[in-house]
């Protein structure tokens, strides 16, 4: 009996720790980076990347196809729409994202392929 309570535990922590996914989620094994290292290291531009951080503006139409992610470093706009996926109201919520980077006319954007709103 302890052993099914000692399980069940587990599971339930592990199903809380998970967020909900739009597109095709997060990459869950993957290094997040940071939005300096995005601007720093131009072989982060050669494939899919994983950034982490929190929602500071979203899209105000009713398909909330973009949004703006800010980390300890700074922030980046995460563009959805090409990955034809969009997010409900999330501001101020904790976000991972992977997806490549492009440049824009400001900096740069990551094109989504996958979130996690925790």
């Amino acid at each position: 009996m302890k052993r099914i309570f000692t399980l069940l535990a587990v599971v339930s922590l592990m199903l809380s720790c998970s967020g909900e996914k739009y597109g095709a989620g997060a990459d869950k094994g993957a290094s997040p980076v940071t939005v300096k290292d995005v601007y720093l290291d131009r072989s982060l531009h050669e494939g899919l990347v994983t950034l982490e951080g929190t929602i500071i503006g979203q899209c105000g139409s009713p398909d909330k196809c973009w949004f703006f992610m800010q980390d300890e470093t700074g922030r980046i706009f995460v563009n959805l729409k090409p990955a034809n996926f969009s997010l409900p109201a999330a501001m101020g919520k904790k976000v991972r994202v992977t997806g490549m980077i492009q440049g824009a006319k400001e900096g740069y954007q990551l094109i989504a392929q996958g979130v996690e709103v925790r």
